[in-house]
């Protein structure tokens, strides 16, 4: 187990915020006719409508870069709570921020596209909408930029021995203590999710490529490959285990390329033999 101190050193908490505006209406005036017409209860039924024109390039682009950077977020940190708060461990530090750095400006650069596309497609969306269209649905150009954000927040890992309350010291102590059992919890989720992690892609690959005539993508192998880099970072407890079964499995399974894996029936089913060996041994590690 990785001591208090230890965890405090080796790690930190990042909170990554992403906002994006919807293009969303709720019409209560249109929902009360539609249920009117149909004679259903007034709460039968919602109309939303769409404010912008289904083919809105630039607003697609944003919003679809905001889901790929939260889901790069989870990939590079590990899970610690229900809050927000994910672990980032030392050892990723470096790459973390220079990624995140290059995807502050993709997304503001995404943002300014979009920015200057909006007067365009909000005159369209009025044609399209016809009697639809309410002014006020819109957010002018600048109140438009706030309600797309990007931002990030990183605080120490909770530790013992730094509460500072005017409380009795009994008081104190069970404090701290509950702060380390969580903190001891949060670091053995964290573990799991890195232990996890492994497995799927290991899993994947071995149920693919047991079936001879099933079809797979090439990120059946590239995800592996991915897990492993990013596991060599975000190894906490710098747990022997973990790595050595990561090296086990970018050795093992990513030998082959997916087209050496789809023309050659037997490195396909070596490598097929091989995940599901890997698997096994897991299994006693997790259990």
């Amino acid at each position: 187990m990785v001591g208090q101190t230890s965890i405090h050193s080796r790690a930190l908490l990042v909170w990554l915020r992403i906002s994006t505006w919807s293009a969303r209406r709720y019409d209560k005036k249109v929902s009360a006719e539609v249920n009117a017409r149909h004679n259903a209860s007034t709460d039968a039924g919602r109309y939303n409508k769409m404010l912008l024109p289904g083919d809105a390039t630039a607003y697609k682009t944003l919003t679809a870069l905001a889901g790929s950077i939260r889901l790069q977020h989870y990939s590079n940190t590990l899970a610690w709570s229900d809050e927000g708060w994910r672990l980032l461990p030392t050892a990723n530090y470096a790459t973390y921020t220079a990624w995140l750095r290059d995807r502050q400006r993709e997304f503001s650069d995404a943002l300014n596209v979009f920015a200057s596309d909006y007067p365009a497609l909000r005159a369209q969306a009025s044609r399209l909408l016809n009697g639809l269209y309410r002014d006020e649905d819109y957010p002018d150009t600048q109140d438009l930029r706030t309600r797309f954000a990007l931002s990030v927040e990183y605080a120490p890992v909770p530790a013992q021995g730094d509460v500072r309350v005017d409380l009795g010291a009994d008081q104190i102590a069970q404090i701290e203590l509950a702060i380390g059992d969580r903190t001891q919890r949060a670091v053995q989720d964290a573990m799991r999710d890195a232990w996890s992690r492994l497995y799927d892609v290991v899993a994947k690959i071995a149920e693919r490529l047991s079936q001879p005539d099933a079809i797979f993508r090439d990120s059946l192998i590239s995800n592996a490959e991915e897990v492993c880099d990013v596991l060599q970072r975000l190894n906490v407890t710098n747990d022997p285990n973990l790595d050595a079964m990561r090296v086990r499995v970018r050795r093992e399974l990513t030998r082959f390329s997916p087209d050496a894996l789809r023309d050659v029936p037997s490195h396909r089913q070596q490598t097929a033999e091989r995940a599901a060996a890997i698997l096994q041994s897991m299994s006693g590690l997790l259990s």
